[in-house]
């Protein structure tokens, strides 16, 4: 018998706290003037640059909140998907090199490490095991788009495949949902199942460009309750909303 718990890290916020502010560090030359190209181009002077990624503010503002879900939830506060600063159940070593984006997005929300700004959120249903959660976070727009590559590649080729997770043998599925929505510059929904032993644990993804920002929503949901469908779908229409505004003034 399969037990799915909710086995969401919902890790503390304050290493996730110091990201936001260190990689937040090119924002505040996004309002300064762009200089002109040549010696004598004066006329370019006092037009603002275009801010190559959103920033840390702008990151928190794509976030959704507990009000655009169903009623039921509660916000998880100071708690976030990140696992990489030691989460115990981080999944790792995929048998396939192109699956990384899969155990990326697992591990951390996220698809790449290097970006410029980061937000997260969690919440659960109460008296539930299900978690609907979200990340936030900012590219440059040649960086989101590989990035997104990768994922639908991912997707595409690691129907099945090999992993740790918490230093044990894995089992890691993944499928493309069959009903794909169509949000901001390039979306893409999905399904993972990872198997560890007697655990199992099962997702919905649905992860949106916008520029180059990103935002993926997760629904983490158990054997008991309400699988949380209707709010993930809710909260992923929500997210590609406020990332396309939060995005849009931006290269």
């Amino acid at each position: 018998m399969h037990v799915r718990p909710r086995r969401t890290a919902l890790l503390a916020l304050a290493a996730s706290s110091v990201l936001l502010t260190a990689c937040n560090g090119g924002s505040d030359s996004s309002s300064a003037p762009a200089k002109s190209a040549g010696s004598g181009g004066s006329k370019d002077k006092g037009v603002p640059s275009v801010p190559a990624s959103i920033t840390a503010d702008q990151a928190q503002q794509a976030l959704v909140a507990l009000g655009d879900l169903p009623v039921g939830w509660k916000l998880e506060p100071d708690t976030g998907l990140d696992k990489s600063q030691g989460g115990e159940d981080e999944i790792s070593g995929p048998s396939k090199p192109e699956c990384a984006p899969i155990t990326a997005v697992l591990n951390t929300g996220r698809l790449e490490e290097d970006h410029k700004a980061n937000a997260q959120v969690v919440f659960t249903k109460k008296g539930d095991q299900t978690t609907v959660a979200q990340d936030v976070s900012g590219y440059s727009r040649a960086q989101a788009e590989k990035a997104m590559a990768g994922l639908r590649t991912a997707v595409e080729k690691c129907a099945v495949f090999s992993a740790k997770e918490s230093g044990k043998k894995a089992t890691v599925k993944a499928k493309k949902a069959a009903r794909q929505p169509v949000y901001g510059d390039e979306s893409i929904a999905y399904a993972v199942t990872v198997v560890s032993g007697d655990m199992q644990m099962d997702f919905d993804f649905g992860t949106v460009r916008s520029h180059g920002a990103i935002t993926t929503v997760l629904n983490n949901y158990s054997d008991h309750g309400d699988r949380g469908k209707e709010a993930f779908d809710k909260a992923l229409a929500k997210a590609a909303q406020k990332l396309t505004a939060a995005a849009s003034k931006t290269a």
